[in-house]
């Protein structure tokens, strides 16, 4: 009877990992007065306040405006060989050529962890407090942000619909995301 019971245990337990849902709303607190939107993001036993424009949602999914899927999410995930602790952010516009993006947590973990750890050996930006990636994955023009807190790492994946909006405006909008609106966030050397 227990092998029964363990040949049910492996399908159940694929499917189980196979469902991961990314693509979901995630709890973030808005901090009032603030110029852009403002989201404190919660990192286990720590929090990040994140600056975005004013067109990001962060409530609710509209499936038809996102473009990639869990599974596409999943692959990017694997370009660090150890799963993340949380899921931290999901985000995107309505105007679907923009950024959809995604933040993960990994505790315990440092910046040297991640660079010693991930597919892409050399990074494209190398800060203070964190690390840029950038490649392209499936179609898709992908920036991964690595920022150094005090207790793990949070990563940052930013996905841009290629198909519908030039490599050049989607890497203008990071950079104002990442270095200007939010110009605290990473430190350069």
């Amino acid at each position: 009877m227990k092998t029964i019971s363990h040949i049910l245990y492996i399908p159940l337990l694929l499917i189980t990992f196979s469902c991961i849902n990314y693509i979901k709303p995630i709890h973030t607190d808005a901090v009032p007065d603030s110029e852009n939107i403002t989201r404190k993001l919660f990192l286990q036993n720590e929090t990040l306040d994140v600056n975005f424009y004013g067109d990001y949602i962060f409530n609710k999914v509209e499936k038809k405006i996102i473009f990639f899927t869990n599974k596409d999410v999943g692959n990017i995930l694997n370009n660090f060989k150890e799963k993340p602790s949380s899921q931290v952010l999901f985000t995107y516009t309505k105007i679907s050529i923009y950024n959809n993006m995604l933040g993960f947590y990994y505790a315990g973990k440092t910046l040297a962890d991640i660079k010693n750890n991930f597919s892409i050996k050399t990074p494209e930006k190398e800060m203070q407090n964190g690390l840029l990636y950038a490649y392209e994955y499936n179609g898709y023009y992908i920036i991964e942000v690595f920022r150094q807190t005090e207790k793990g790492v949070v990563l940052f994946i930013s996905i841009n619909n290629s198909s519908q909006q030039t490599v050049e405006k989607f890497r203008k909008e990071n950079t104002k995301l990442f270095f200007e609106i939010n110009s605290g966030l990473l430190s350069q050397y």
